[in-house]
């Protein structure tokens, strides 16, 4: 509140607001123009796919790693199982990452399967330098069997697709999802169903408890019958021919059972 007799205040405050607004009116041509470049990569690149293949990978920490999700690209140890290399494997659409590593065994050969069902799906079509060569050798004179080993054409890892496969619908098509060989979910709730008189006799309270105790202690168990069966060999294997005297008497022992003890082991050794 104001005092005394001051001026009223009116001070002028952000009076330079201008700049600092940003406004989008150019949202709809920024979407057309990335539309029209997509459009533009997939004719460049054609016949390949738009997308490079992703790997299956976990999500990190305790919270988070029962849902999975595309990773980056797949590890060089994934590449190496599946029969290829890293380099090589770019140039076919597949994600390489060499910063990620494999903790996970179960991971690991899932991905090396989607990688094996990739290739075995994959129409590779003639490389340029394939190509060059058909076209040399259906123009030059023939050659001799040393001039033949030196134009030999490269290697490839995955065979090139023969012409009958080429001709094929399938090779003329361009793969343009979002995600090649996308994954399914399973889904994992269960249908209603109604309550039987086994489940409600069921204590799954006590259950879980009994089952955590006996993971808690498996190790120390079998420990102690490891022991114990090693203690029963040993008395099994030692001498008992050694002499006993058996003539003191027992507890709760009179001296008529001591006698018809006796006669009873006697008569067990004969």
């Amino acid at each position: 509140m104001v005092k005394h007799n001051h001026a009223i205040p009116n001070v002028h405050l952000k009076k330079h607001w201008g700049p600092l607004v940003k406004t989008f009116f150019n949202q709809p041509a920024k979407k057309k123009q990335r539309q029209v470049a997509r459009e533009e990569k997939a004719a460049k690149i054609f016949p390949r796919p738009i997308n490079y293949l992703r790997p299956i990978i976990r999500c990190p920490t305790q919270r988070y790693n029962m849902k999975t999700r595309y990773g980056r690209g797949f590890t060089l140890d994934e590449i190496k199982n599946a029969g290829l290399n890293p380099q090589y494997a770019r140039s076919i659409g597949i994600a390489v990452d060499h910063r990620r590593q494999d903790m996970c065994l179960e991971t690991r050969e899932l991905n090396v399967k989607r990688l094996k069902s990739y290739l075995a799906k994959l129409i590779l079509f003639p490389g340029k330098t394939t190509r060059k060569l058909a076209a040399k050798q259906q123009k030059a004179e023939p050659m001799t069997d040393a001039k033949k080993e030196d134009k030999k054409p490269r290697k490839m890892i995955v065979p090139e697709a023969p012409k009958e496969k080429l001709e094929l619908p399938a090779a003329k098509e361009q793969s343009d999802e979002k995600k090649v060989l996308p994954v399914q979910e399973p889904k994992l709730r269960e249908k209603p169903q109604t309550i039987t008189p086994e489940m409600k006799g069921t204590k799954s309270f006590q259950k879980l408890r009994i089952e955590r105790v006996k993971q808690r202690y498996a190790g120390v168990r079998k420990k102690r019958a490891e022991i114990a069966q090693k203690e029963a060999e040993e008395k099994a294997t030692k001498d008992t021919s050694q002499s006993v005297s058996y003539t003191h008497l027992r507890a709760h022992e009179t001296r008529e059972d001591l006698v018809c003890r006796l006669l009873l082991e006697k008569k067990k050794k004969q």
